[in-house]
């Protein structure tokens, strides 16, 4: 049985909460606007396994079922339109931006915290954050780019000395060097 959710999804009364779709309740079905599509809208349909896009374009009907895998991650952008309090969306990215997917739209940056990791769970895919440039970032990557240090080059004593098979080597080169006599006849000494 599939839960029907308006384009205004759940909303709750004095909470900030401005859209929201509950990744426990799943699957979900919505509908949203879609300006291409035939009548102005698509349907989405969010279940376990991934996220089915169904729209109908001068009377074809299209169906895209695409798995969480071929997502980006959940994306977190914090945006304060006309100077009002920000608000901050959630949204499922995808590459092409007709298949990302919003989440939820709140004013309480601890519900959507929270929100954000139950979407994250439930999809497998990171978390994203966009910068004030607009790109998004996974802050597990920073943490550990942040944490990893370059490793000093060694200047040990140790570093240019000679390696005992070379020694080795050139004391039996500099000894057969010497012994060797030009010129000279050899003294056989015999009984």
């Amino acid at each position: 049985m599939r839960r029907q959710a308006s384009a205004a999804g759940e909303a709750r009364e004095g909470s900030g909460l401005l859209f929201r779709l509950d990744p426990l309740r799943l699957p979900l079905s919505l509908t949203a606007a879609d300006p291409v599509a035939d009548g102005g809208s698509r349907i989405i349909e969010i279940s376990r396994d991934g996220i089915e896009f169904s729209r109908s374009i001068r009377g074809v009907q299209m169906r895209v079922r695409l798995p969480f895998s071929e997502f980006d991650g959940v994306a977190v952008r914090v945006l304060a339109p006309g100077g009002m309090d920000p608000v901050i969306f959630l949204s499922l990215e995808h590459s092409d931006d007709d298949l990302s997917v919003l989440l939820q739209a709140s004013e309480d940056s601890d519900e959507c915290t929270a929100a954000a990791r139950q979407w994250s769970r439930v999809t497998g895919r990171p978390i994203l954050i966009a910068g004030p440039d607009g790109r998004l970032r996974n802050p597990a990557n920073l943490r550990k780019a942040a944490a990893t240090h370059v490793r000093r080059k060694r200047h040990g004593a140790l570093r240019n000395r000679r390696s005992m098979v070379r020694l080795r080597q050139q004391r039996a080169a500099s000894g057969i060097a010497d012994t060797l006599h030009e010129g000279e006849r050899e003294i056989i000494a015999r009984d």
